[in-house]
This record gives C-alpha cells, sequence and structure tokens, in this order.
C-alpha cells in the first residue's frame, strides 16, 4: 500500500476560509461558556443568538474580520465587568448595567480601598481571556472572508435581523414562550441555585444567562388582571382603628448590610456584637424579614419601604429606581412620602452616597420628599440641582461615613427641629458596605476567639462584624437619646440584605438539611421599632405579628398612626394575615411556615396574583 506524502498535498485557503467563517462563532461562544457542550436545552439559545449577531454584523460590514471584531471587543468587555461584579456582588453582568454607565465614578469610589488588590487577583485571568480573544481576532484577519454579493448579504441581514427582532423585541407572547420552554421558569420549585445571577447563570450558561435575566425583568399586564375588581377590593379597605403611635417624629435608619451575626453559634467573638439590637428587642417591636435582596443592590429594598411594592413581579436584574421612574406620572405613585406630606409631616432623606448612585436624586424628586441632603466623599459629578456635602475624612470609617457621624447627624437633626411639625427622617448608611478585606479598618475592636474557620474566612466575619458593631453602638446611643427628648419619637432599625461573604459557604447555620431553610436564611434579616412613649398595646399584638417584609415595614407604621391614609395602604397592611414576608423565591405565612414563592397554593397564591394586578395598576400601568 502506498503511503500519504502529507508534503504534496496543497491546502485549499478559501476552503479553510469558510470553514474557519462558519467555526468562529462557536469559538467566540465557547470562550464565553467555556463548558457549553454540558448545558441544558439553553445552549442553543446561545447559538442562535452569537450567530444572529454574527451574520447581522457581517451583512453590514462586509468582511467576517470587522464581525469577528466587534463581538470579541464586546465579549471581552463583558467578561471584565463580569469578572469584577462578581467579586463585589453575587451577580454576573446584566443588560440592565448598561444604566450603571454614568454611574461608574460612585461605583469605583465604594470599592476603592479593595480596587488594587482586585485587580492584581484577577489579572491572570483577564490577560488569558486577552490573549485567547486576541487570538480568534487574528485568525480572523488572516482568514477574511468579504462578501461583495449584494443579494447575499440582503439575505443575512434579512434573517439574522429578523431572528434578534423576534428573540429580543418585548413581545409577551414569544417571551413567556421562550421562558416556559427554555427557562422553565414555572417548574421551579427548588431555589436555591437562583439566590444570585451567578448561580443562575451557571445553571443556563452565560450567554442564555445574560437573555434570561432580560427576559424575566420585563413587566406584562398580568393575564386576569381587573381594575374594576382592584378597585372594589382595595378602594374599600378602611385604616385600623388603633392609633398607639399617635403622630411621632419617626427616624428611620436604613442600616448597611445590617445582620444579628450573634445568631451563628459556630463562631464565637470576644464580646456581643448586637448587644443593643438584642435588648431592645424586649422593649419595642421587632420582625423578622425576607429581603429581595442578597449581597447588594439596596436601593430594591428601599424601594420596598418606602412605596409598599415589591420586587417579587420583577425580575433578577429589575432596579425599580433605574427601569421605572422614568416619567413624570410617577410624581402620583404610592409612598409612605405621599402619605405623610398628606398629614403635615417634614420629609427629609440622607444618603451618605451620590445622588447618582441608582438614579435615586431623581426618584426622590418623584417621591417628592420635603428635602434631600446627600453627603459623598466626592461632589465631582451629580444631578443638576441636587446638594451634594462632601463629607470631611474626620468623619469616615473604613472608607465611608462613620456610624458615629450617622448618628451626629439625626441627633443635630432633632435638637435643631424649629417647627411643631413632626419630622420623618431617613438616612442611608455606609460603613457595613462591602468588600470586607482586613485592612478595611485601622483597628478592631473585637477578635474571633473560637472558630473552625480558615484564617482568612475570620478575618473576613470579624470585618463585617466590627461594622455590625459600631451600627448596634450607635443603635443605642439613639435609643438613650430619644428617652431624654421632649416630643414623641419612634425609631424604625433595619438591615436592607446580608453580606456577601465567602464565610457563608462553610457555616453550618447556612446550609442544613432543610433547602427552604437555607433560602430563608439568606434573605432573612430584621427589622426593630423603639418608642420614647408607650406602646405596650403593641408589643401585645406583636407577640402575634413576627414576621414582615420591607414592603409591609411601612404599612405596619402608617396603620398604627393617628393620621389618615390612603386604601392601598390599609389593603395592603391586610396581606400580612395570608403572606406575612415574601420575596421572590421564599414566602413564609403568619405562623413561621415556609413556602417556595412558584409553589403558592390556595388563599396565598390567590392573594399573591391579585397583588401583581395592584402593583401593576399602580406602578406599571404608568
Amino acid at each position: 500500500m502506498k503511503k500519504l506524502d502529507f508534503k504534496k498535498i496543497k491546502i485549499n485557503k478559501d476552503i479553510i476560509r469558510k470553514i474557519f467563517v462558519i467555526i468562529v462563532p462557536l469559538l467566540i461562544l465557547y470562550n464565553f461558556e467555556s463548558d457549553f457542550l454540558t448545558k441544558n436545552k439553553t445552549i442553543f439559545l446561545a447559538v442562535i443568538i452569537i450567530y444572529s449577531l454574527y451574520g447581522f454584523l457581517l451583512s453590514i460590514f462586509k468582511n467576517t474580520k470587522w464581525s469577528i471584531l466587534i463581538i470579541c471587543i464586546m465579549a471581552y468587555i463583558i467578561s471584565t465587568v463580569t469578572s469584577f461584579k462578581l467579586e463585589f456582588t453575587s451577580d454576573p453582568f446584566y443588560v440592565s448595567d448598561i444604566l450603571y454607565a454614568f454611574d461608574a465614578s460612585e461605583i469605583v469610589e465604594i470599592v476603592d480601598n479593595s480596587l488594587g488588590v482586585t485587580i492584581l487577583k484577577l489579572l491572570p485571568v483577564l490577560l488569558f481571556k486577552l490573549f485567547s480573544y486576541t487570538s480568534i481576532i487574528l485568525l480572523g484577519f488572516y482568514f477574511n472572508t468579504k462578501i461583495d454579493n449584494i443579494k447575499k448579504r440582503i439575505i443575512c441581514f434579512a434573517i439574522s435581523f429578523g431572528v434578534i427582532l423576534v428573540l429580543f423585541l418585548p413581545i409577551k407572547a414569544t417571551n413567556k414562550f421562550i421562558i416556559k420552554k427554555f427557562y422553565a421558569i414555572s417548574a421551579r420549585t427548588e431555589y436555591g441555585t437562583f439566590v444570585t445571577g451567578e448561580y443562575y447563570y451557571q445553571e443556563f450558561g452565560f450567554i442564555a444567562g445574560i437573555y434570561g435575566t432580560m427576559l424575566e425583568s420585563r413587566v406584562y399586564k398580568p393575564d386576569n388582571y381587573n381594575e374594576e375588581e382592584i378597585n372594589r377590593i382595595v378602594l374599600s379597605k378602611e385604616k385600623l382603628a388603633d392609633t398607639t403611635l399617635g403622630k411621632p417624629n419617626i427616624i428611620v435608619v436604613f442600616s448597611e448590610s445590617f445582620w444579628d451575626i450573634d445568631q451563628i453559634d459556630e463562631v464565637t467573638f470576644n464580646k456581643p456584637i448586637t448587644e443593643n439590637f438584642n435588648k431592645l428587642k424586649e422593649k419595642g417591636l421587632f420582625f423578622n424579614m425576607i429581603s429581595p435582596s442578597f449581597g447588594g443592590i439596596s436601593s430594591n429594598v428601599e424601594f420596598e419601604f418606602l412605596t409598599g411594592g415589591t420586587l417579587n413581579y420583577f425580575g433578577m436584574s429589575y432596579v425599580p429606581y433605574m427601569n421605572l421612574y422614568n416619567n413624570n406620572q410617577y410624581y402620583d405613585v404610592p409612598s409612605i412620602i405621599h402619605e405623610l406630606n398628606n398629614n403635615g409631616y417634614y420629609t427629609k432623606i440622607v444618603p451618605f452616597s451620590s445622588p447618582n448612585l441608582f438614579s435615586c436624586g431623581k426618584v426622590y424628586n418623584y417621591m417628592q420628599f420635603d428635602e434631600k441632603e446627600f453627603i459623598a466623599k466626592t461632589t465631582t459629578r451629580h444631578l443638576k440641582g441636587e446638594n451634594v456635602i462632601k463629607i470631611d475624612e474626620n468623619h469616615l470609617k473604613g472608607q465611608n461615613a462613620s456610624e458615629e457621624y450617622v448618628a451626629d447627624k439625626i441627633i443635630e437633626q432633632l435638637n435643631n427641629k424649629n417647627s411643631s411639625d413632626p419630622i420623618f427622617y431617613m438616612t442611608l448608611t455606609m460603613q457595613a458596605h462591602m468588600p470586607y478585606n482586613e485592612d478595611k479598618y485601622d483597628s478592631y475592636d473585637i477578635e474571633v476567639v473560637d472558630s473552625e474557620l480558615s484564617e482568612d474566612l475570620n478575618k473576613e466575619l470579624r470585618t463585617y462584624a466590627q461594622g455590625i458593631y459600631d451600627a448596634d453602638k450607635q443603635l443605642g446611643r439613639l435609643y438613650d437619646f430619644i428617652m431624654s427628648y421632649d416630643e414623641p419619637t419612634i425609631i424604625v432599625f433595619y438591615g436592607d440584605h446580608l453580606p456577601k461573604l465567602e464565610a457563608m459557604n462553610y457555616l453550618d447555620y447556612f446550609n442544613t438539611d432543610d433547602k427552604k431553610l437555607n433560602l430563608y436564611r439568606k434573605y432573612n434579616t430584621q427589622s426593630l421599632i423603639v418608642a420614647n412613649f408607650d406602646i405596650t398595646s403593641l408589643r401585645l399584638e406583636n407577640r402575634e405579628i413576627k414576621y414582615l417584609s420591607p414592603d409591609l415595614l411601612s404599612a405596619y407604621i402608617l396603620n398604627h398612626m393617628d393620621i389618615n391614609i390612603s386604601n392601598y395602604y390599609s389593603w395592603l397592611y391586610s396581606t400580612k394575615d395570608t403572606i406575612a414576608a415574601s420575596n421572590r423565591y421564599i414566602a413564609i405565612d403568619p405562623d413561621g411556615e415556609l413556602y417556595y414563592t412558584s409553589a403558592l397554593e390556595g388563599e396565598m397564591k390567590e392573594l399573591y396574583d391579585f397583588r401583581e394586578s395592584v402593583q401593576y395598576k399602580y406602578f406599571i400601568k404608568k
């Protein structure tokens, strides 16, 4: 048998070029997905998306090299953004992240004390990806194929652009079909893998993950929407007769990442971390909450408290402050601020951040706060007409405003109160914000004295606990102050969400054999209401009301005050008797029984669906 002489075989470059042109999108896709062949059927969506984009660009630029170049640049940017987001939050890149483009300086400012360390940590991965995409680009230039035939380009454009329109236009029937068939949204019962966007992408793949979170974040009119029925039920609901809270000054402390870490018995500190919080639970009103967020996006928790709306009916990547509040009709949507303004309150909000962050400056205007006082580390760029005060370095702790300074501002506000009208004062703290690297603080008041975790994890926990310790200390100070204050005053103190801590992956508290309980604990924050006057009757009632989500907390307050409120808040508060607290994944009834939100039945399911229609009427229909 004659041997085959490979040296005499002439390779047809045109054939290789044509083969490469077909395969190159798969190379790009592989860089996106890494293990895409093992993914479920959403991989077909990823293939369709990448080839449609490739075909669309090819029909415009005629040369495959430019199409490949553009896709690779986009892929590398998205990949880099995801790498950094996962280091600081629990979420990868979302399409909605484009809305943050103008907030980049504020976001960098939040994490600036660990940005350099993070860059060094990610550098090997980023360089490898850069090499990978650069290789694809160079091959694309070497095997470039030019399409001059106008008919072929028109056909390529028509097919690819048509597919893109079908996939990406907000067409309810198409979007719902894709979600149901490819993402099996109606069949989800165990949401342990959906606590964060990172897990979502691991389940469905990177490109399909980006696409899926975009589809699930679109809001449509509920199928069973009946406005007459909504008006009949909601507008007929009257306020509670109870007026125990009267008409007090209301101080709201929105405490960044506050959570009662003393609940964990696997780690022992040299002193209690939340001593004041736990002592005041015996004097005030305490509620277990289910936060809509984990590890970040505090504005979503803020939205729930201020409006009574819920994130349950929005997707994972949806941020109402940025996606919803976009026209002047939002001056009329429900909020506790409207209710209090209508009852003679002076309303003020003091965030220790820029008005650009989550577009909150614009949203506060829609809510019609009487006064906004932004206190940030920089005033270089902010919304027109917004007053931003640069914080003095002496008031910083861990690169953010100290908890002590936050308390100072509250006490100063009450001491300088001129009018007899009550005030609603809400402040949003920042000291306990991530990251939790060891050098965040110059010195520590606490130490880990007993733990089976690694040294690095103990350091992470200590850094987090220091912020909580300081917040708890100032809570005690504020309570002591209002007890000597001569006007009726309440403090509403609550944590927005749990932090993203690597230690959570190793603590038994978050990793029991009960998946529902694990899910609940990752979203379970607490709220506390204390007063400088007698609230004994509410404390007796509080024995029955043990759970409230942030969206029902404001309704609770309003319904126990001596003021007139809208039927919306009267009806909203009544829902606690069926669903006490919930987010899009986990729900709890008044007796403490846990449910997967997607698997609610009977009266709970009816209320959940009806509330979606109510939210559509009051918020989305605008």
